[in-house]
């Protein structure tokens, strides 16, 4: 983990790796000043693509009932007092530029004391889009639960008995993701990217598949994300690969943030050339350091 001495905002940094996804709620709704501070927060995220147009309702309303018709007995456990409904219009990354605002603002609320869990719609995202009363042409890759966490011994064991299913009970090892020069050589980072892809391997996934894989190569540093994953389920869920994609660039973007790091990231199209690289992965983006 990164020297505390060295993070110029150690709160940030502190919320990237402490996030974890928590599915039962004091019941006690946030006060009016809190959600205001929420909705705030949904209005000052980065964008990859600035010309989508991004939007997040708030719903305290009906919420269990949501959950119960997108996920049937699933929805039943989780009990948040409300919920974000963040879509995105637009045609140019779509998931992945939603994955990336939506994950800024998740972190940001970790910080807040604010417990989170994402909910997919990906499966069913027309379902989502006609329940909810979107847009026709809104993406939706999932809703955002959140509250305060619920204290009981009984939330704690539900909570851990879901990270145990989906194999989230151990810290991740950099080496799985991580490869220097060549994507026959996993490595540790280089000192000055540690901190970024410690934050970055931290970041939730859908089914916690972590679909992500890094590439350090001529100063660069490559994402992608495998193809295919059958843990994702199949058809349109296979897509939350590119929202997982956004949601793991967010919080490289956080980390060099709360780092005093500059960089930018460059999606990428079928005509940028990158390293050569295994046919299961998918080239997604690069992140250019200052």
């Amino acid at each position: 983990m990164a020297n505390p001495t060295d993070v110029r905002d150690p709160s940030l940094y502190r919320a990237i790796m402490a996030r974890r996804s928590v599915r039962r709620y004091d019941a006690q709704p946030l006060d009016e000043a809190t959600l205001e501070q929420v909705l705030a927060l949904a209005e000052d995220v980065q964008s990859l693509v600035p010309a989508n147009r991004f939007t997040v309702r708030l719903r305290s309303d009906v919420v269990r009932q949501d959950l119960v018709t997108l996920l049937g007995a699933y929805g039943r456990l989780i009990t948040p007092p409300h919920a974000l409904v963040p879509y995105l219009q637009g045609t140019v990354h779509p998931l992945t530029d939603l994955g990336y605002r939506v994950e800024q603002v998740v972190v940001r609320l970790t910080a807040l004391g604010i417990a989170t869990c994402y909910i997919g719609t990906l499966p069913h995202e027309e379902q989502a889009r006609n329940l909810l009363e979107l847009p026709a042409d809104a993406r939706i890759g999932a809703l955002v639960v959140f509250g305060r966490a619920a204290e009981t011994a009984g939330g704690r064991a539900l909570d851990g008995l879901v990270r145990s299913m989906v194999g989230r009970t151990k810290p991740p090892v950099v080496e799985r993701f991580f490869f220097l020069e060549r994507v026959d050589h996993p490595a540790q980072p280089p000192t000055q990217l540690r901190p970024l892809i410690e934050a970055a391997i931290r970041a939730p996934s859908a089914c916690n598949v972590q679909p992500w894989r890094f590439l350090w190569h001529d100063n660069c540093l490559t994402l992608f994300v495998l193809r295919h994953n059958p843990r994702y389920g199949p058809g349109a869920a296979q897509q939350y690969n590119l929202y997982d994609g956004g949601i793991v660039m967010a919080n490289i973007t956080l980390a060099m943030e709360a780092l005093g790091m500059y960089g930018r990231w460059q999606l990428l199209y079928d005509d940028v050339v990158v390293p050569p690289y295994p046919p299961a992965w998918l080239p997604l983006a690069q992140l250019i350091l200052a």
